[in-house]
């Protein structure tokens, strides 16, 4: 430390040349520029991608659970299509689990159970497993552990939508899918899209129940109706035209045992909603659950983009805990001998968003790879500095050197005006980057007038671009500058080092 000190002593005098002082100024501020554009950049880029993520898991729950091939290929799941208290027709999960019995079938009623049916799966007790069951068990078990999550059931099918547009006189027809009203979903009030009618949320029930969807105390509410069912189309179609309380029919086709018939479910329109970036969003139809599982029952839908058809959604509040409840819920239904009828997924595999999810990661990548590069060439003007000044002190190296300095402390001396450089250029390019960052409108609504349109399409980056400042990007900023700050000052340093006292005196 003695020696650290006699070197600062020496080689940092009360004035510096200008050449100095320009290249130190001319430093920081390089370094500080480039700073403040990585870290607005990155929280940008970091913010929108935040902004996906919650579009994804709005709908679709950030955790799903589905029935394996091993599930539709059980007796639990088969007997229903033999039994005359089913119908004769298989059960959805939502229906398995408001039934009464496990087990509906009945010696004395039904048919003799032919040979390919599987064997049932029995409890110790000898009483049929009921996976259904014993999930929604273990859910509700975890939920007084974890009061945050939510969960439900669901059910998508298809069928051929009809609606009469009164706006236009005008008919609007196509397929369309249908996706159980997620009622339990925390997220189904920021989806739902405000009316110009009333008011969608109330903290008390209205004296007068509004003929839209609407909210008390954040639980969704429908109109009710006797003819026809709520339905919540997406926004898109409101962009054609649709209004609420616009009416129309939803067709579909069951069969019997001569022919097939078109069944219709008329329903009237009472919100709108945002879909955000689901593969099927601008198809999918919100509506009462029963009216799905008549329809699921009655037709087999398979999705276009793989997603299962009936399932489970569980909520989260916060999407950093995913991976521990997936793990949670993977292990009680390990320990109830569940994990042959259940897979457990989270949002990052779900057919619609996992290539979308690895594309974004590989962004991110990119871009911290291409920040290091940038700051990295920022950081070289470290070494140009130094090697001036190494040029300018060589007399008071030799000087220090003659008085019993080490190399290494010379070499070190040099080493922390580089790590110096780099620490103050992150406190410059930190200040600047906040600043802007909340100022980010203001510098939006420049660049529009520049181009003369809109500089960020919101289709893509929402109404307006995210303003968080990025801990993580300031966390890889203030770790590497300061290191390649340090990795630039080395080579001035070592240079500093290898001077030899008696050749520069003698020349003095």
């Amino acid at each position: 430390m003695f020696e650290l000190s006699i070197a600062l002593k020496y080689l940092i005098p009360k004035k510096k040349s200008l050449s100095t002082a320009l290249i130190s100024l001319m430093s920081v501020v390089v370094i500080s520029l480039v700073i403040w554009l990585v870290l607005i950049f990155l929280s940008v880029t970091s913010g929108i991608e935040k902004n996906w993520l919650q579009k994804l898991t709005s709908l679709h729950a950030p955790i799903r659970i589905t029935p394996t091939k091993t599930y539709y290929d059980s007796y639990f799941y088969q007997i229903d299509t033999l039994t005359a208290s089913s119908g004769y027709t298989p059960k959805t999960i939502g229906e398995k689990k408001d039934a009464f019995l496990s087990d509906p079938y009945s010696p004395l009623v039904d048919a003799e159970l032919p040979s390919y049916i599987p064997l049932p799966d029995r409890a110790f007790n000898g009483t049929l497993k009921d996976p259904v069951k014993e999930l929604f068990s273990l859910l509700e078990d975890l939920q007084k552990e974890i009061p945050q999550i939510k969960f439900q059931d669901y059910e998508i099918t298809g069928a051929l939508m009809r609606i009469s547009l009164q706006q236009s006189n005008a008919f609007l027809s196509q397929m369309t899918y249908l996706l159980s009203i997620p009622t339990e979903n925390p997220n189904i009030g920021s989806l739902l899209i405000p009316t110009d009618q009333g008011p969608t949320h109330f903290d008390a029930p209205p004296s007068t129940p509004p003929s839209y969807a609407y909210f008390v105390n954040q639980k969704l509410y429908l109109p009710e109706m006797k003819e026809a069912v709520s339905a919540i189309l997406p926004k898109s179609y409101k962009d054609s035209g649709a209004k609420l309380l616009d009416r129309g029919t939803l067709s579909y086709m069951t069969s019997t045992l001569t022919s097939f018939q078109e069944q219709k479910i008329p329903f009237q329109v009472v919100g709108f909603y945002d879909p955000g970036i689901m593969a099927i969003g601008n198809k999918c139809i919100l509506i009462p659950q029963e009216a799905t599982r008549d329809i699921y029952t009655a037709t087999q839908t398979f999705s276009p983009d793989g997603t299962p058809t009936n399932g489970v959604f569980v909520w989260l509040e916060n999407l950093s805990e995913t991976h521990r409840v997936q793990e949670k819920i993977l292990s009680k239904i390990q320990e109830k001998g569940l994990s042959s009828y259940w897979n457990v997924t989270n949002y990052e595999n779900f057919e619609f968003s996992k290539d979308l999810l690895q594309q974004f990661r590989s962004d991110r990548t990119l871009l911290l790879l291409i920040a290091t590069i940038i700051l990295i060439v920022a950081c070289s003007n470290i070494i140009s500095l130094l090697v001036l000044l190494v040029n300018d002190k060589k007399k008071e190296i030799a000087i220090l050197q003659s008085m019993g300095a080490s190399f290494k402390s010379i070499a070190l001396i040099f080493g922390i005006c580089g790590t110096f450089l780099g620490l103050i250029s992150c406190i410059f390019g930190s200040i600047l980057a906040f600043f802007t960052l909340k100022h980010l409108e203001t510098l939006v609504s420049f660049l529009s007038l520049i181009q003369g349109r809109s500089a960020f399409h919101p289709s893509f980056f929402g109404q307006s671009l995210p303003n968080e400042f990025s801990m993580t990007a300031l966390l890889f900023v203030i770790i590497i500058t300061p290191i390649l700050s340090l990795i630039a000052g080395l080579i001035p340093a070592i240079k500093a080092s290898r001077i030899r006292p008696s050749i520069i005196l003698r020349s003095e």
